[in-house]
């Protein structure tokens, strides 16, 4: 016999209540690095930010965002997740810090 398990189950009841660091992924390629930074921005002061690229200084579609406080985290998490920029419909999770020189 299998039980089934919900979302849930599977995640816990509550989200973690200490983040300070967002995944942000489906990013459209034709929005700057200073674009993401003003949109993210009116949610709190943000510590770094980081975006992935290719070799050819492309964007490979996703960054992470680490803000200076988990409710400026909260927040940008909330209405910033499944909105429409650009071309796509952004994505974001809640993500631990990525360290400096991490390779991504």
């Amino acid at each position: 016999m299998k039980l089934k398990m919900s979302n849930q189950d599977r995640h816990g009841s509550s989200p973690p209540s200490k983040f300070t660091s967002l995944y942000l992924e489906n990013l459209d390629p034709q929005v700057s690095d200073e674009a993401l930074i003003q949109m993210f921005s009116g949610f709190g002061k943000i510590i770094r930010s980081i975006r992935a690229k290719d070799f050819r200084g492309e964007s490979r579609g996703f960054a992470f965002i680490e803000f200076e406080s988990s409710d400026s985290a909260e927040q940008a998490f909330e209405h910033m997740n499944g909105r429409l920029i650009g071309q796509k419909i952004l994505c974001v999770e809640r993500t631990p810090k990525v360290s400096e020189g991490e390779y991504i």
